[in-house]
């Protein structure tokens, strides 16, 4: 059996720069017009609070101590014990899940 190698069976693939299409596969698309695109509700309202996160500073966060907890850490001033992590974490989820 001879294979040649100058075929292909995809869609789109070029032969001497003429563009083939095979049977069944989709043909070449165009822009949908987006004069008549409607956002849903839901959508607009994702994006409204997307917008004001990216506006909004959060003065919840003090980054000076967290800059300072960074060196600390880099330091080696403050270790970090994985298992108190871990433990606090499964008892957040103990919590949040109704102390079962």
């Amino acid at each position: 059996m001879k294979i040649n190698q100058t075929t292909s069976s995809r869609a789109g693939d070029t032969v001497d720069g003429a563009v083939r299409s095979v049977a069944g596969a989709p043909g070449p698309t165009t822009a949908p017009d987006t004069s008549s695109v409607r956002v849903s509700p839901l959508s607009a309202q994702v994006r409204e609070i997307g917008a004001r996160l990216v506006e909004d500073h959060d003065d919840d966060i003090d980054t000076g101590k967290v800059e300072e907890i960074r060196q600390a850490i880099a330091e080696g001033r403050i270790r970090i014990d994985p298992s108190k992590i871990a433990d606090g974490l499964l008892a957040s989820l103990r919590e949040l899940n109704g102390g079962a």
